[in-house]
């Protein structure tokens, strides 16, 4: 009997997105000038749908009626299905996935995002971090039956064990720092493993675990070197979700090679 299914047939990975955060913000003008040559370059080869996000000027709380761009969304939709978003705004650019395949092409896609948005900024600025997250996903059949034991390593270290006496849902954040092997900068790691009931999805029982990893830059941007860390922090995430789930599930996974 089947206790629970994984988001696809390949692995478990609903989402990902790369946020690069910038250390000063852009001015609306900046990304307004941005638009244009986002446009200019043909961007719209890579996604078909954009949305302009306003905002309104008050002046000692006096609403005026100019407007300015606050931020730049672009989507790639087939068949009503989302499967790529772009978003630019004064803080940050944020490349997502909903369609996941591997690794390698993924991230060759996304950076290549990233790369286009922060060649044509065509100013000097510095990074000041760049995040990776995972949203994994699973469906719980048989929510009667003992499937944490075959869906969690027994001897997990990012579960508490009293999940396994519980029979509602439950919920369990964790953040904390780490140093990892061939980056000097410290990670801010996130993990939030919930069980609940999707109101979204006809109230199915799923579990979702949402993995974040932040690493403080404090540099230029640079192609390689970015590309360089976030493959050592896509390596460091698959370690940590290798040592949450159970290997009878993961074994199933086209994911390359175990760590």
């Amino acid at each position: 009997m089947e206790l629970f299914k994984s988001y696809s047939k390949e692995n478990a990975l609903k989402v990902i997105a790369f946020a690069i955060n910038f250390e000063q913000e852009l001015l609306s003008t900046q990304i307004s000038e941005l638009l244009n040559r986002l446009e200019e370059k043909k961007i719209n080869t890579y996604f078909n749908e954009q949305q302009i996000v306003s905002m309104t000027i008050n002046q000692e709380g006096i609403p005026s009626q100019k407007n300015s761009i606050s931020s730049i969304i672009f989507k790639k939709i087939e068949e009503f299905k989302l499967l790529w978003s772009l978003i630019i705004d004064k803080n940050r650019v944020v490349v997502t996935c909903q369609d996941y395949t591997r690794w390698d092409k993924v991230s060759s896609e996304a950076l290549n995002y990233i790369n286009i948005v922060l060649t044509e900024l065509e100013i000097t600025f510095k990074i000041a971090q760049i995040t990776l997250e995972y949203l994994d996903e699973f469906e719980i059949l048989e929510p009667t039956l003992n499937w944490k034991s075959e869906l969690f390593k027994a001897d997990c270290e990012y579960m508490t064990s009293n999940i396994y006496k519980l029979e509602d849902f439950w919920h369990i954040s964790q953040g904390y720092f780490i140093k990892i092997n061939n980056i000097d900068e410290k990670i801010l790691d996130t993990i939030d493993i919930n069980y609940f009931a999707d109101e979204r999805d006809n109230l199915k029982y799923k579990v979702n675990m949402r993995m974040q990893h932040k690493l403080y830059y404090d540099n230029d941007y640079n192609k390689n070197s970015i590309k360089d860390y976030f493959h050592k922090i896509h390596l460091h995430s698959k370690t940590i979700f290798f040592n949450i789930v159970n290997e009878n599930v993961t074994e199933k996974f086209n994911i390359g090679e175990k760590l």
